[in-house]
């Protein structure tokens, strides 16, 4: 029997700060050292960004990188495709009202391409996740059309339409997205939706400062702090007390962080309250194997962790 509540941790692995190139060693020993904590802490078990944007377009499909993500893949974890047009920009619609997320025509070639660099170097981009929780449905229809079955940008309450985020009302728990509305859940009649994994959230909208980010309110290991994090987790597991369902969540940390204490002892920490409070740490396809289970009888596959 699985756990009540299963948690996807998606680790960004964008370089930071932005404006700063980094050489490919140091880029990698801070990626080595997320593997460690993720290995350690949570089985392998993860959702590993793979970068792309108008600065680092080919930069993370290919080697050194590609040998990383094979073996991430054989620790069990997945690969996500994950644009930041705009942040490693400029990309188009760079600019105060606007993303390039609403650019279908661009956001087309970045997905398709990425994806066929990837299957070209025997790797698969399981899951996608957009900056800022930017996602459209036309995305959703590129994401299907590159074999991509798995959504990640959902932050229940954040409504940011510069960033195209617009998921106030999104359940709060993994469900299969509407083609027409990405805060709805697909109807009987759609044919091969997304699976999307919102992020966790203790149901509680942030503060007017705070409106379109997460924080506290949310489980992210660089803008919240641990007993934040124990809160909203502990939130997760009573709310699948209460509803008696299943509750499918995930939390973000990211990978420039690593190498600093404070960062690092908060993951860690907050990996271990999982497991030992009611989680279950998973990867996306593990997710939706296990949600597929219970709602329509598929026995999910072994995890590879």
């Amino acid at each position: 029997m699985s756990a009540d509540v299963l948690l996807v941790v998606n680790v960004d692995s964008d370089p930071d700060p932005v404006s700063t190139y980094q050489e490919d060693a140091s880029v990698l020993a801070k990626y080595s050292r997320m593997r460690e904590i993720i290995g350690t802490h949570a089985g392998g078990a993860a959702a590993w960004t793979v970068l792309t944007g108008s600065l680092y377009r080919d930069r993370f499909y290919q080697d050194p990188f590609l040998r990383f993500w094979r073996a991430l893949v054989a620790d069990g974890a997945d690969l996500v495709l994950h644009p930041e047009e705009d942040l490693y920009g400029p990309g188009p619609g760079t600019g105060p009202d606007s993303c390039s997320y609403y650019h279908t025509g661009h956001m087309r070639d970045v997905i398709l391409s990425r994806a066929r660099k990837m299957r070209d170097a025997g790797l698969a981009l399981s899951a996608y996740r957009g900056g800022y929780h930017g996602f459209t449905t036309d995305i959703g229809s590129l994401l299907k059309e590159a074999g991509i079955g798995i959504e990640l940008s959902c932050a229940p309450g954040i409504v940011w339409p510069e960033k195209a985020a617009a998921w106030g009302d999104a359940p709060l728990s993994a469900y299969y997205m509407s083609s027409v509305r990405q805060s709805d859940v697909a109807g009987d009649d759609e044919v091969d939706p997304l699976f999307e994994i919102p992020w966790a959230w203790d149901a509680v909208a942030p503060g007017l400062s705070r409106r379109f980010v997460v924080g506290e309110n949310y489980m992210i290991n660089e803008f919240s702090n641990l007993e934040a994090m124990k809160r909203v987790w502990d939130s997760v597991v009573r709310r699948a007390a209460e509803r008696g369902e299943q509750q499918t969540v995930s939390m973000v940390c990211h990978t420039y962080t690593m190498g600093l204490p404070e960062f690092e002892g908060r993951l860690t920490s907050i990996l271990d309250y999982v497991r030992s409070n009611g989680g279950e740490i998973v990867s996306p396809t593990r997710a939706k194997a296990i949600y597929d289970e219970r709602a329509f009888g598929k026995k999910p596959e072994r995890s590879a962790s």
